[in-house]
């Protein structure tokens, strides 16, 4: 009897190893999903009441927590907020963090706006004011830069300067 040949042992491999990610994905979901039934289940009517939800993962730490204050925030290993859905007066929000940004997903009474800020300052920001659509570019000192925006069916486009006044823009004013 032969013994296998390499490529054929790497395919086998690759193969179990995908496997392995596959039913630690499905455990993992498993093991979020089973508390939270347990929970419901075990309540009255189904609902569950009380001042914050916290979802754990095996290793006990908190890996989703929901509160009235803050929302639902779902958290990475180390314990560190990555996202956070909620509503304050003003409307929705989503919220993403990276290691040093953030992205902000809001509706207020103004229209839908989608905000990127990096290390210290918000650097970009895309919306809808009073139905038209908007983008304004900021520098390191959160002062404009730059601003696309569409008025009816009138589109137009500004380069600022440090006093906020336009160094280009067209159409010409």
């Amino acid at each position: 009897m032969s013994e296998p040949s390499a490529p054929t042992l790497a395919a086998r491999l690759t193969h179990l190893e995908r496997a392995h990610r596959r039913l630690q994905r499905i455990t993992l979901a498993a093991l979020l999903l089973l508390p939270t039934a347990v929970l419901i289940a075990a309540t009255d009517a189904g609902s569950l009441q009380g001042t914050s939800f916290k979802l754990l993962d095996a290793a006990g730490k908190v890996r989703i927590l929901m509160t009235p204050a803050s929302g639902l925030s779902f958290l990475d290993a180390n314990g560190k907020v990555r996202a956070v859905l909620g509503v304050d007066g003003e409307g929705p929000g989503l919220v993403l963090y990276g290691d040093a940004s953030r992205a902000i997903l809001n509706i207020n009474h103004d229209g839908p706006a989608l905000s990127f800020i990096g290390k210290d300052a918000v650097r970009a920001v895309f919306g809808l004011v009073q139905n038209d659509p908007g983008l304004v570019l900021f520098d390191g000192a959160q002062r404009e830069r730059a601003q696309l925006t569409v008025h009816g069916t009138r589109g137009a486009l500004a380069l600022l300067g440090d006093d906020g006044n336009p160094l280009w823009q067209a159409p010409s004013r």
